[in-house]
Parts: structure tokens; C-alpha cells; sequence
């Protein structure tokens, strides 16, 4: 004789307590990543998660003893799916296929999140917020998936051919394109997941260059030198100071957050008083603020240098995001990664979004003009023009795990071959050389 079973689409049951239990543990910890992307483990308070969720802090701690506890599964929870989309990309069969299936599981995770079937994954941008336990436990984990991804780009190169130096910097690109991925259901208005899937994996699978080989053009670094003379002008040397103070403040931010800076910090890593620092920059939001002003003009003006050149438009993508790598990855230049926009008064957060969309829409423009050139691949424009504008910050939070991770190499230990195979990709693809 059969059984009657109760059939439930989402294969859960109202009457079922433990499930009751992980779905109000799965909304807690997607609230408390946005809390922590947005202002850092530091800066939030439980009572904030809690009041995301029409809760008590009571009603929290119910769950998660403590925010250090809370915290400590959050980002677990990042580094588990990182890593699970990593096991299940080594199946594949050829190293251009497990990179691809990276992609393509990882995708598959952000529309979980987008629909509610898996609660949200915090960034990796605050883990020196954590215990120093728990901290080496979730970097541990994080150093495997990046060691793993690593010898797929090392493998990749063997098999294809790829005029690449070193795997590292492709690995670098590699964990920057996952940190972009990453922010796709914070952003879903934005844009529709599966258009932006497609697009990323058509630039991997093929790269932006429509046919032919690429050669790198010569790079023509735009940073402009301090003078000699300029030490004995007043008004130069507070620039200098100031720019000084942008540089320590952006590197700070990148590494901690918002919340895990202190202003005393910033101040002595360059060897001056807090009285002296607050001559020049008040308090920490303005600080943030004015890092993200000098890192939105540092791209502007690279997309100013690559326009004014007469070149075509695959050629303005090409030296502005080359420019922008290299002067981050010589440490000329630090770029501030633009999600720590959301540590601001929200009116601010939309002033700076606006900007960079403009940025995006650059990158946009010149693509199309490749692609109505015939030298370009057709792509999904606006999709495009937001891997684009993301792949010039170096500092995602996932590309940071990377960089701790990697004890034997630095990407600023020979920066214009490293600026060369990190765009590599972009403009050729997986499939090139094969």
C-alpha cells in the first residue's frame, strides 16, 4: 500500500520546528551581512540587526550569543560558499572549464540569494574585526580557494598558451570579477542577474577583442610628480600632506572598513599627531568621503588621459584600465572600493552612486564604439560597462583575502607585467591560444 506524503515545492514544512529555526537563523544572518558590508562588525550593533528585523536584541541573542558569534558565522558562511563553488568548479574537465564553472556556480549562488532561497554572503572586507581564532580559521579557508584558483590559472596557461608571466595576476582579476558577482543581489534592481551572467562568462569564455591577436599597447602612466621646488610653497606641501593622509586613509579603509578604522591609526601609520591629522581632515566620515572623491577622480582622469589620445574605443578601455592597475598595483595610486559608500548619510551614498555610473556609462560608450567598429565582440553593453568599471578597483573584498594569501608574491613586486596579465583576460579570454 503507497503512503500519502505531503509535497511542499520548497521541501519544507510549517509544522517542522528545526526548519522554522534555520529560516529565522538564515534572515538573521543575511541581515547582519548587509549591516556589515554597509558599516563594518565594529560599527553595528545588535540592536540594529535586530531592529532590520522588526526583533529585540532578546530575539537575537536567542540565536547567536553574541555579536562576535554572529559575526564569526557570517562570514564562515562567505568563505563555506566560496569555497564549495571551488570544489565543484575542479570537476570540470580542463582548467578553462573549471574556471568557467567557478563562474557559473557562483552565478548560480547569487540567484539563490536574489530569490530567497539562500540567505545573503557578506563580503570579505572586515575580518580583522574577528578574533584572532576565528580569523585564522576563516583566512585559512579562504587561502585553500585561493590557492586552488591559482593552479587553474597556472594549469590554464600550460594548456593554452597564454603569454601570461606569472598565474597571480589573472587570479587577482579572477577573485575581483567573484567579489563583483558577490554584490548582484544587493544590486538587483540595478540590473537583471542572468543578463549579467551571460555577459561576464561571454568575456571569459572569448574576451572583449573581436578576433585577431592582442598586443599591449605601451603604458603611459598619468601620475603627476611632486616637484622639488613645490616643498618651499605653503599650499603644495598641505596638498601633499593631504594626499598623504587620502593614500593611509584608503589602504585603512580597504583592509579594515569603515567601522574597524580609528582616525589615531591612520594618524601614526604616517608618523604625525591626531591634532595634525584633524588640522587637515576633521573626522573619520570625511575622511572616507574625500578618499572616495580622490578615487572617482583618479578614474575620471584615466578615462580623460585614454580618450584625449585619438585612440578607438576598445583602445580607451584598454589604457584607462591599464593606467588605473598600474598605478594601484606600483601603490602610486590606491583606489578606494566604492561599496564602502555605504557607510555614508544615504543622500551622499546616491550623489557618489551617480558618479560612478557615469563612470560605467564611459566604459559603455567606448565599448559600443568598439563594438559598432567591428572590434569589439557584441556584448550586453551595460552589463559590460559594470565589470568594467569594477575590475579597475583592485582592493574588492575577496581580492584582498587573495593578496593575504599569497606569502611568496606581490603584485607590486613587478607591477607593468602585472598590469599586463591582468587585463589579459578581458581583452582575450580563456579560450585564447587554443
Amino acid at each position: 500500500m503507497s503512503v500519502l506524503r505531503p509535497d511542499f515545492p520548497d521541501h519544507s514544512s510549517p509544522f517542522s520546528r528545526e526548519q522554522e529555526r534555520q529560516r529565522k537563523e538564515a534572515a538573521i544572518l543575511s541581515a547582519a551581512a548587509r549591516r556589515f558590508d554597509a558599516e563594518g562588525v565594529h560599527a553595528t550593533r545588535l540592536e540594529d540587526i535586530a531592529g532590520d528585523l522588526g526583533l529585540t536584541k532578546t530575539g537575537i541573542s536567542y540565536y547567536f550569543a553574541s555579536k562576535e558569534d554572529l559575526a564569526g558565522e557570517v562570514y564562515r558562511a562567505a568563505a563555506r560558499a566560496l569555497a564549495e563553488a571551488v570544489e565543484i568548479a575542479r570537476t570540470a574537465d580542463g582548467a578553462a572549464a573549471q574556471l568557467r564553472k567557478l563562474f557559473e556556480v557562483f552565478a548560480d549562488h547569487m540567484r539563490a540569494v536574489s530569490e530567497g532561497r539562500r540567505h545573503n554572503l557578506a563580503a570579505m572586507n572586515d575580518l580583522d574585526a574577528l578574533g584572532d581564532e576565528l580569523h585564522a580559521s576563516i583566512a585559512a579557508e579562504l587561502s585553500r580557494c585561493v590557492s586552488d584558483v591559482n593552479n587553474m590559472i597556472a594549469s590554464w596557461v600550460r594548456e593554452s598558451g597564454a603569454p601570461l608571466g606569472r598565474p597571480e595576476p589573472a587570479t587577482f582579476l579572477v577573485f575581483e570579477l567573484l567579489d563583483w558577482m558577490g554584490s548582484w543581489p544587493r544590486r538587483k534592481r540595478d540590473w537583471n542577474i542572468d543578463t549579467a551572467a551571460d555577459t561576464l562568462l561571454e568575456i571569459l569564455a572569448g574576451g572583449l577583442k573581436a578576433g585577431g591577436d592582442w598586443q599591449p599597447a605601451a603604458l603611459q602612466p598619468g601620475s603627476p610628480d611632486v616637484g622639488v621646488p613645490q616643498v618651499f610653497d605653503r599650499e603644495a606641501r598641505n596638498r601633499m600632506k593631504r594626499e598623504a593622509f587620502l593614500k593611509a586613509g584608503t589602504r585603512f579603509f580597504n583592509k579594515k572598513g569603515f567601522g574597524g578604522v580609528a582616525l589615531s591609526e591612520v594618524a601614526a601609520s604616517l608618523g604625525v599627531t591626531r591634532g595634525a591629522f584633524y588640522y587637515h581632515i576633521p573626522d573619520k566620515e570625511q575622511l572616507l568621503e574625500q578618499c572616495l572623491e580622490r578615487s572617482f577622480t583618479a578614474v575620471e582622469q584615466a578615462l580623460d588621459r585614454a580618450e584625449g589620445g585619438g585612440r578607438s574605443g576598445l583602445g580607451v578601455i584598454e589604457h584607462a584600465i591599464r593606467d588605473l592597475i598600474y598605478q594601484q598595483a606600483s601603490g602610486v595610486t590606491p583606489l578606494l572600493r566604492p561599496s564602502l559608500a555605504a557607510a555614508l548619510p544615504e543622500a551622499r551614498q546616491r550623489r557618489h552612486a551617480a558618479r560612478l555610473r557615469n563612470i560605467a556609462r564611459r566604459f559603455g560608450d567606448a565599448l559600443e564604439h568598439a563594438v559598432e567598429a567591428g572590434e569589439a565582440r557584441p556584448v550586453d553593453i551595460q552589463a559590460a560597462e559594470r565589470i568594467l568599471t569594477h575590475a579597475v578597483f583592485l582592493n574588492g573584498g575577496y581580492t584582498i583575502a587573495a593578496a593575504n594569501s599569497f606569502t611568496d608574491w606581490r603584485i607590486s613586486e613587478d607591477p607593468l607585467t602585472a598590469t599586463i596579465d591582468y587585463v589579459y583576460i578581458l581583452m582575450r579570454g580563456l579560450g585564447a591560444g587554443q
